[in-house]
């Protein structure tokens, strides 16, 4: 892949926004319209489409809420989508516990709407960042872009894990 190839990819690279709670089904939803709804939001977003199977594992580790009668709600979903994004990243376990922790501070629907607002406008510097991007130096190869990334995908998961545990450890203090 060359400079070239590159730009054009981040040209047509459509990530769509994360949908705020207010955008979910106001009514009850079948295990398979709860993947195939994940899998619309998540267009793009993950690596791998999520599957029944995915979500009868989140629940049975505690990860998601149980379902009510077979029926999903707008909390699995939530749930459901920030598994799926932040699986590329941290454990399950770690997963697990920061769940937890927001939602002992805020409702389901609050820390899911802040968490697809950060989301989202992350999304929005990075599109504006685009150009900059694209405003590549001909002796710039894709093997430089790829270290950049990289390095600041390691540095940020460093950064943010470290302030997981600050916040686990601040959180069995009190």
């Amino acid at each position: 892949m060359d400079t070239v190839m590159l730009a054009n990819w981040l040209k047509n690279f459509q990530a769509p926004n994360l949908p705020t709670w207010e955008e979910f089904p106001d009514f009850e939803l079948y295990m398979d319209q709860l993947v195939s709804l994940g899998n619309r939001y998540l267009d793009n977003l993950t690596d791998s489409p999520i599957t029944s199977s995915m979500v009868n594992s989140y629940v049975k580790k505690g990860l998601m809420a149980r379902p009510i009668k077979k029926k999903y709600q707008p909390e699995h979903i939530a749930e459901l989508i920030v598994i799926s994004l932040l699986k590329n990243v941290y454990s399950l376990e770690i997963i697990k516990k920061s769940i937890r922790e927001v939602i002992a501070q805020s409702s389901v629907k609050e820390a899911y709407n802040h968490f697809a607002s950060v989301f989202n406008s992350t999304l929005i510097q990075v599109r504006q960042q685009e150009e900059k991007i694209l405003q590549v130096d001909a002796s710039d190869s894709v093997i430089n872009f790829t270290v950049q990334f990289a390095v600041r995908a390691v540095i940020y998961k460093l950064i943010s894990s470290r302030l997981i545990e600050l916040q686990h450890q601040q959180h069995q203090h009190e």
